[in-house]
């Protein structure tokens, strides 16, 4: 229930919740995880994961969406590892998910639909990794990203169309959903419901056994538990950093360079003259020549404009080729033909008869090569120091692919090599509370994090087109606890802890089948005798805990007395051992939206999406049973058996 007013006040609902396409490939590019040397995935071969109509799912698709579905997950969680992920159903859901995808397209083949050749160009355009430092599609880029992510254009092209035609099929699916008023009532009034009750704490500490824990049993108990301590992966970092600084008094351009370049843009460079314009367009020209006459007559343009209903435009500084664009060579003409403060004779353009009267006029000297030289070689100098930095990393690139080490490759071009501690991919240093990372890790860390430990060195951008680092990862611990020599003191208080926690929730149980016998939770208390603190009480409505859930702020004892029965109680665990809660609920306010039409239409808005994305769904299930899908279960296994056990640190 309470997930079904989250929904209703933080509603994500759409396509994706649904379906969510992977984005196979699109996804791992769109969110820029395509630095690194192919996916860190052990699985080898092409084998068939399933069939879906006459599409085939291929094991190293499958590998791949894994892997960047995973990776996309650590960004958010820096702790997990993809063991975690899988046997958290991470593997299925992408498998869902990929299937899903396929059957989609194979539906839309199956009954024509397609996605052209240029829509998916367009959307292929609007990947941030596939564009240049003008922000336009890079091919160079491109084929860039698609080597090191280890596919063809084929796949991209494939992900794409997919996508495209699922928007196409399941847009409309969901719409005109329908949602009977008896149903909505009952919900919007849930959401008025109140409730009173009580809450005391039993904290662990009262329990505590002040004498020292045996060693043994410390150390049974950190072996149990030894995935609480566990630090996440960390890994070794070496990089040096270079911009466009070390270009610094190594280009100059020569006088051939800038005699070239001073020809080439001769007419920049030339005299030239622009003027400041008013103008008023009239449909025939004996109605242009009669607002000249007008106008030369004493009248001023504007208001001799507005006396036959029009208005006059001001046109500011331009020249006579810009003019010549948007009028025409004729009003181009005329109007550059006269002096300021003069106004031309009618002409024509496509959008009829021009009067134009020359505000100003400004004369911009030309410049001599000798007066321009300084520009040019200004200009020419940041060229070909972007052209030089463009060269450098490609070389590195280049030379990291064929072999060369981190440490070649920064000694022939006289880079400083620095590593870092043993970091997680946050950038923290769990042994050093104080380390803080340069802030070029920001944009080193997500690919040091891909990249498996024997991969070649790699170049980040760090500022586009102006700042770079080559980096190699080094050393990769993987996740694990620390030995209990080091937190030794932390894993004592954790077992007093955990000692004490086990006697609170004895009482805390005692006192709660008390109160749901009908004692009064004081008493039981008191009955108890044990010095607790004081009783909170508490009132509260479904709404404002479905406000809290939003903000994922909701305290577990309040969302568990909405789960409860009137004038009954319930133990609940504190986090970390701290103590046991006793939820009593004395009283349920039943709220009643009859009249509530705003929450009325909210709700409905809400159940509409609901049910949208159920057919949604359904026609999803509906396109697969018509297409058949049939998995290869043995492929299945080995391929998450191989990602899950392979030999690599996570």
């Amino acid at each position: 229930m309470i997930s079904f007013f989250r929904r209703i006040f933080a509603s994500k609902i759409g396509l994706a919740l649904t379906l969510g396409f992977v984005g196979l490939i699109a996804f791992a590019f769109a969110t820029a995880d395509v630095s690194s040397s192919g996916s860190f995935g052990g699985v080898t071969g092409s084998g068939t994961a399933a069939t879906v109509g006459e599409l085939e799912l291929t094991t190293a698709e499958l590998n791949q969406s894994v892997n960047n579905a995973f990776r996309a997950e650590q960004r958010e969680n820096t702790q997990l590892d993809l063991k975690s992920y899988i046997d958290g159903g991470g593997f299925d859901s992408v498998l869902d998910r990929l299937i899903n995808s396929f059957a989609i397209a194979a539906f839309g083949e199956k009954y024509g639909m397609t996605a052209g050749k240029r829509l998916v160009d367009a959307e292929i355009a609007d990947i941030p990794s596939f564009q240049g430092a003008d922000g336009q599609f890079s091919e160079e880029n491109f084929r860039r990203a698609l080597q090191q992510q280890g596919i063809n254009e084929k796949q991209i092209r494939d992900d794409f169309t997919r996508n495209l035609l699922a928007e196409q099929l399941l847009t409309p699916a969901g719409f005109g959903a329908f949602v009977p008023q008896k149903l909505v009532v009952p919900y919007a009034s849930l959401l008025l419901e109140g409730r009173e009750g009580q809450i005391a704490v039993v904290p662990s500490t009262a329990f505590i056994d002040q004498t020292k824990p045996a060693e043994a049993a410390v150390k049974a108990f950190y072996s149990k538990n030894s995935e609480r301590y566990t630090i996440p992966e960390r890994r070794t970092i070496s990089y040096a950093l270079f911009d466009k600084s070390r270009f610094n008094d190594k280009i100059k351009p020569t006088d051939k360079e800038i005699e070239g370049y001073y020809n080439l843009n001769k007419d920049t460079y030339a005299a030239s003259e622009t003027r400041n314009l008013q103008q008023v367009i009239l449909p025939t020209e004996a109605a242009a020549k009669a607002l000249v006459d007008q106008i030369n007559g004493g009248s001023a343009m504007t208001e001799a404009a507005q006396a036959v209903g029009l208005s006059a435009a001001e046109i500011g500084s331009v020249s006579k080729s810009s003019f010549a664009e948007t009028a025409s060579q004729a009003v181009a003409d005329a109007v550059f033909s006269i002096g300021a403060g003069k106004v031309s004779t009618p002409a024509q353009s496509a959008l009829g008869w021009h009067i134009v009267r020359v505000v100003s006029v400004d004369q911009v000297a030309g410049k001599t090569l000798a007066q321009a030289r300084t520009e040019i070689v200004q200009q020419l100098t940041a060229e070909k120091t972007d052209e030089a930095l463009a060269e450098l990393t490609v070389r590195m690139e280049d030379e990291f692919a064929a072999g060369s080490s981190l440490s070649d490759v920064a000694k022939a071009e006289e880079l400083q090599i620095e590593s870092t501690p043993a970091l997680l991919a946050n950038g923290q240093n769990p042994n050093d509370q104080n380390y803080r990372p340069i802030p070029e890790m920001q944009r080193i860390l997500p690919l040091a994090f891909s990249v498996e430990e024997d991969s070649s060195a790699q170049v980040v951008e760090i500022v586009p087109g102006q700042q770079y680092a080559i980096m190699a990862v080094t050393n990769i611990q993987e996740a694990a606890p620390p030995p209990l020599d080091s937190i030794k003191s932390l894993v004592e208080r954790d077992f007093v802890l955990d000692q004490g926690s086990k006697k609170a929730k004895a009482v805390a149980d005692k006192i709660a089948k008390q109160v749901s016998e009908g004692t009064a939770l004081s008493k039981a208390i008191a009955d108890a005798k044990v010095n607790l603190p004081a009783i909170d009480r508490v009132k509260s409505t479904r709404a404002e805990l479905a406000q809290m859930s939003q903000q994922g702020q909701v305290p577990p004892p309040l969302s568990l007395m909405f789960s409860m029965a009137e004038g009954t109680a319930k133990a609940l665990r504190a986090p970390r051992d701290q103590g046991w809660f006793i939820v009593a609920l004395d009283k349920v306010i039943p709220g009643e939206a009859a009249a509530r039409q705003d929450l009325l239409a909210a709700t409905t808005a809400q159940f509409k999406q609901v049910f949208g994305n159920e057919y949604t769904e359904q026609f999803v299930n509906a396109m697969k049973e018509d297409v058949g899908v049939e998995r290869n279960e043995s492929a299945l296994r080995t391929t998450k058996s191989q990602l899950t056990g392979r030999n690599r640190r996570n």
